[in-house]
């Protein structure tokens, strides 16, 4: 019986594959099965995957029509012989040492789920984002190198880290003992899977450590569907919300699912564009006529345009801080740069010296030479503590420099 199964759905990703299979075949850690599930191919992936099965008898290869991740992370699930379960994107790639890694301090803490960090790519696999403190891993939440469970923050457990799937070694017997499978939704398929393991384990450890390369955005990818496909970020948190009243758990973590359903929400609208927007409205007031008005602060549009942003820079030199995508789109938008904003502050090292739209990305340090009035936080954070924590930095290090207002505070309602 193989220590850990590696389960990889596998769906035309021809030109990423070999570099995905080599990063596991070649782990430190050799206890392991591969469990690869080709979706309906049509591009030689098969092919690929049978190359490796013929010279590493540590390889199962399953097939089946397309349907979907989900589908083929279950069929994975059903035959891994493993005591653990890891699981892997075909466009991705381990570091060497990340499953020994994993796999000692699962042992050593008896855990029912053991959480990495990652590191962003291109598709060319360079890196394009690293050290981030809020995702995958929300820093200013979430106990590194210790034992917790999701009682012990009941109003933030969903906002802890980012709910993927491949930055975490599961304990099988938990995840059957509860029950916990892939939804049949063909995107965001994650979210119901991940959300339900996090609520239901007693023992989950995190390790801030870069382990995966997460190939960001690349061509072909599911995740470029999101704007069109919004609502299904909605329909993936009605799942979970009747896997918690099957548990009986919904009462004592409601707030933390509504909290996870507007964040859900405000993050997916922010690719859509007005069309789109319009779009998810009419299909949400007919998924949930009797509740979408509950979170109509996290389906307002006005933060996702120029004028919103203009309006609250006003007459102040300024820098935004964050060079998320978010900002990023909106931004593009410019055919000049606004006067009054000097820049864009960004703790990720990688983007320094880059631009974000008409505007230069710095490291906070250029706080001090760019002495603006005033900073605006522009990351579209899953959680508010980061514009608490960032209150408090700038106190510190930049007592004369404002904190304006977050970007996503006002509660006027624009829908």
């Amino acid at each position: 019986m193989p220590a850990i199964s590696i389960i990889i759905p596998v769906y035309n990703t021809k030109i990423y594959l070999k570099k995905c299979l080599d990063s596991v075949i070649n782990q430190t850690f050799k206890d392991i099965e591969i469990i690869c599930i080709d979706d309906g191919s049509t591009d030689g992936s098969l092919d690929i995957l049978q190359s490796y099965a013929k010279q590493d008898k540590r390889f199962v290869i399953l097939k089946q029509e397309h349907k979907g991740a989900g589908e083929a992370r279950n069929n994975g699930m059903n035959i891994a012989k493993g005591k653990y379960i890891q699981f892997l994107d075909s466009d991705d790639w381990f570091e060497l040492n990340m499953v020994e890694n994993m796999y000692n301090n699962a042992e050593k803490y008896s855990t029912d789920i053991l959480v990495c960090s990652s590191r962003k790519v291109d598709d060319s696999g360079n890196i394009i984002e690293k050290d981030n403190p809020n995702s995958p891993i929300n820093l200013a939440l979430t106990p590194i190198n210790k034992v917790f469970c999701a009682r012990e923050y009941k109003q933030n457990i969903f906002t802890l880290f980012t709910p993927i799937l491949w930055n975490k070694l599961y304990l099988k017997d938990f995840l059957h003992s509860n029950n916990i499978k892939f939804s049949k939704l063909k995107i965001y398929e994650d979210v119901p899977f991940v959300h339900s393991s996090v609520i239901c384990a007693d023992k989950i450890f995190v390790l801030n450590k870069e382990f995966i390369n997460y190939r960001y955005n690349r061509a072909g990818s599911l995740a470029n569907l999101r704007p069109s496909k919004t609502i299904e970020v909605v329909k993936s948190c009605i799942e979970l919300k009747q896997f918690l009243e099957q548990k009986n758990l919904f009462t004592e973590f409601e707030d933390a699912y509504n909290l996870a359903l507007k964040n859900h929400i405000q993050s997916e609208i922010s690719f859509c564009n007005s069309e789109q927007y319009k779009s998810f409205l009419i299909s949400l007031k007919e998924l949930i006529p009797n509740d979408w008005q509950k979170i109509q602060s996290a389906i307002r549009y006005d933060y996702i345009t120029l004028d919103y942003l203009y309006k609250i820079v006003g007459n102040k030199r300024v820098m935004l801080w964050g060079a998320s995508l978010f900002i990023k789109q909106i931004l593009e938008k410019e055919e000049k740069p606004f006067k009054n904003i000097l820049g864009i502050i960004d703790k990720n090292s990688g983007s320094w010296g880059k631009m974000c739209g008409n505007y230069k990305i710095y490291s906070p340090e250029a706080l001090n030479e760019l002495k603006p009035d005033s900073v605006i936080l522009t990351v579209l954070s899953n959680n508010e503590s980061i514009y608490k924590n960032l209150k408090e930095e700038l106190k510190s290090k930049y007592p004369e420099i404002e904190l304006m207002n977050n970007i996503f505070e006002n509660n006027k309602m624009v829908i």
